[in-house]
């Protein structure tokens, strides 16, 4: 069932949870809060493409990561999960008190070097996902959902500005802002700031409309045989902050002449047959050469888009890798956009 589908009475019992009358719920382990990353790049050194991928340095990345994404994944996990039957429903409580007390700590506020600052949108875009899906179930009390409001708009302020400012040109208009507008857009409707909002639609709005007439993103055409990879990576959040947009944008999805349209095309089009990317860039596609398998979480963006608008070949596609989950874009999509009463939940 939808997260958004539960009755009243849940929502009055989960309520009930955070008077804490008794004994506080136990909750399960969560990651402690980072507040320093440091990271170097993925790249060879003189791959100006970068999509030649140094494995060494790979893992030096992946390495320090790894406790963030732990952290995006075991919140989006915590609510995806039903309860156990006869057990108190606390996952709620549990993910605003992890939350508040990343709030406390001020995580990801030292980001020391370039590729922190630009690999850092999309987890908090997850973060800020998962947060505002319980919030639409379970109001956290009053104290801590000012203290993580508090501390989301101050990271959302700084993606803001260094993508406005300080982040290098390709990156600025690539599928990193793409991530970077999602996370914005999501923390300004949690938050209420609509300057945030407002950046968030137009750095969607930029990405879109950079694109071919055929779909493709031209950008991310020019990562040699990771062209088809990294469209998936730049339409994933291109499509759920269309969605968020929707309630506050009429054109959220037909910006720009309706190109989101013609990028879920060609990249649907593609994961069906890569040698049509190959042909474009001049080079076979991982996919192709068989260093890549497509994973559902690749395709999880597909449940909001078939939400809002038809594509045949999409709705074939996602019946065979449901459930379609994505830590990054707030958990199980087919889950939130099951579309029993017609909802349309992120607005």
């Amino acid at each position: 069932m939808s997260l958004f589908l539960m009755s009243l009475t849940v929502f009055i019992a989960f309520s009930a949870d955070f008077a804490y009358a008794e004994a506080p719920p136990k909750c399960p382990a969560t990651t402690p809060p980072v507040v320093n990353l440091d990271l170097g790049s993925r790249y060879e050194d003189d791959d100006a493409s970068r999509s030649d991928i140094d494995e060494d340095a790979n893992s030096a990345v992946n390495k320090a990561l790894k406790p963030l994404d732990s952290y995006v994944r075991g919140l989006a996990s915590l609510i995806d999960e039903k309860p156990k039957q006869g057990q108190p429903d606390i996952r709620y409580v549990c993910l605003y008190r992890s939350l508040r007390n990343w709030a406390d700590a001020n995580a990801l506020s030292d980001l020391g070097t370039l590729n922190a600052k630009l690999a850092i949108s999309p987890r908090l875009a997850g973060i800020s996902i998962t947060y505002y899906q319980a919030t639409q179930i379970v109001r956290p009390a009053a104290e801590d959902e000012a203290a993580i409001n508090h501390w989301l708009e101050q990271r959302a302020i700084e993606i803001k500005n260094f993508f406005s400012d300080d982040a290098p040109q390709m990156a600025s208009r690539n599928n990193l802002r793409a991530w970077a507008g999602l996370a914005v857009s999501q923390i300004g409707v949690l938050t209420g700031k609509e300057d945030l909002i407002l950046w968030g639609a137009d750095s969607n709005q930029l990405v879109i409309c950079s694109a071919e007439n055929n779909g493709s993103l031209p950008l991310e055409m020019k990562r040699g045989d990771k062209a088809l990879h990294y469209q998936l990576h730049a339409v994933a959040p291109l499509v759920v902050n269309a969605a968020l947009l929707n309630g506050r944008f009429s054109n959220s999805f037909g910006v720009c002449d309706g190109k989101l349209d013609r990028i879920v095309d060609f990249t649907v089009t593609a994961i069906n047959d890569p040698t049509v990317v190959g042909r474009q860039v001049g080079k076979k596609q991982t996919f192709t050469k068989g260093k890549e398998k497509l994973e559902a979480f690749q395709i999880a963006w597909l449940e909001p888009y078939l939400k809002f608008r038809e594509n045949p070949e999409g709705a074939q596609l996602v019946k065979k890798y449901r459930p379609l989950t994505n830590s990054m874009l707030g958990g199980n999509l087919t889950a939130i956009y099951d579309g029993k009463n017609g909802e349309r939940p992120l607005q």
